[in-house]
């Protein structure tokens, strides 16, 4: 039986990655599609799936229908990207286009900037819903693009900056999302940071622990874990952490700072060990920065606890250190 539902899944899937749907054009390349956007003034819309993902195959069923065919063929190009493939998931890390989920719907405009960015889950899988998602891209006044350019004139609208929270991270514009979401924690009330949608900001937008929710939550676990399995919680508060220890700014971060980050990994269960494998490069980078050979050295070697390092290894440390150093004298690891 079990083998049945396995071969049936891999039929779906096999269906999925070669049928064409009717309400979508042929995929062409990306420049060729962009050409025509251009020539033709219309809007470009994707719809980001995979083909092994259960919710695309759904969603696949709904987009056939003859008046979403319709909607389409009136006001955009129209074109299903497989993020399977490289070529695809290329284009969209060129577009700063980040999909955290399947399927997801990418509205970008004649000139090929990006409009509009949703996640679609299994309540908009309708007729309906599907239509509304698609209007609401195309609406000069609704659209993410539109709501950001709101906001940054001034508008503070809480509903608005929540979409706006995951549009900006989805676009990998990380210090707008980062600023809004500070908005927003501050004018959530305290007495909802352990609510549903307080968590939920955390686990998807939240890109720094440096804001309050943050804080909050990393300092009172044990509360989330009262409503939220502790593995979702953990990943949640990981998340954040590293993201914040591995972004470009990091380099710019004070040991304060830096320690912050640590205690974090480590109230979330990491050992001391795992925490110095994540922050161990960011450390030297730091010293070296401040001209500080000699105690990035030592921070390399208290790292490796006096055993020798692997060559792999110490050449890339050494390939750091060199920058800093005449290139006469001999690498301070050899």
């Amino acid at each position: 039986m079990k083998l049945r539902i396995l071969l049936l899944l891999f039929c779906l899937i096999s269906l999925r990655s070669l049928a064409q749907n009717p309400s979508f054009k042929p995929m062409e390349g990306f420049d060729t599609i962009l050409a025509r956007a251009k020539k033709e003034q219309k809007p470009i819309f994707f719809e980001v799936f995979l083909p092994n993902c259960t919710h695309c195959m759904a969603y696949d069923v709904t987009l056939k229908n003859a008046k979403i065919k319709q909607f389409l063929d009136k006001n955009v190009l129209a074109y299903q990207l497989d993020i399977s493939k490289r070529e695809n998931g290329l284009f969209l890390r060129k577009q700063k286009i980040y999909i955290p989920s399947t399927p997801s719907f990418v509205m970008l405009g004649p000139d090929g900037k990006t409009w509009d960015v949703q996640t679609m889950g299994d309540e908009l899988n309708s007729v309906e819903g599907i239509l509304n998602t698609l209007n609401r891209a195309l609406n000069p006044n609704k659209r993410d693009e539109a709501i950001l350019r709101k906001y940054q004139q001034g508008a503070r609208e809480f509903d608005e900056m929540i979409g706006l929270a995951s549009f900006t991270r989805m676009t990998l514009d990380t210090v707008q999302n980062i600023e809004i979401v500070q908005q927003i924690t501050e004018a959530l009330p305290k007495d909802k940071y352990e609510s549903e949608l307080g968590f939920l900001l955390i686990r998807k937008v939240m890109l720094d622990n440096n804001n309050p929710l943050f804080e909050h939550f990393i300092n009172n676990l044990a509360a989330y874990r009262k409503s939220t399995d502790s593995i979702t919680v953990r990943a949640a508060a990981e998340n954040t952490l590293m993201s914040t220890l591995f972004s470009s700014r990091a380099r710019k971060f004070s040991p304060e700072r830096i320690a912050g980050i640590k205690d974090g990994l480590k109230k979330i269960g990491l050992s001391d060990a795992q925490i110095a494998n994540r922050s161990i490069v960011l450390e030297v980078l730091i010293d070296l920065d401040k001209d500080q050979i000699e105690t990035a050295t030592n921070r390399i070697k208290s790292y490796y606890g006096g055993k020798a390092i692997p060559e792999k290894e110490k050449e890339f440390w050494c390939k750091w250190l060199s920058r800093k150093l005449d290139p006469k004298n001999p690498c301070p690891l050899n």
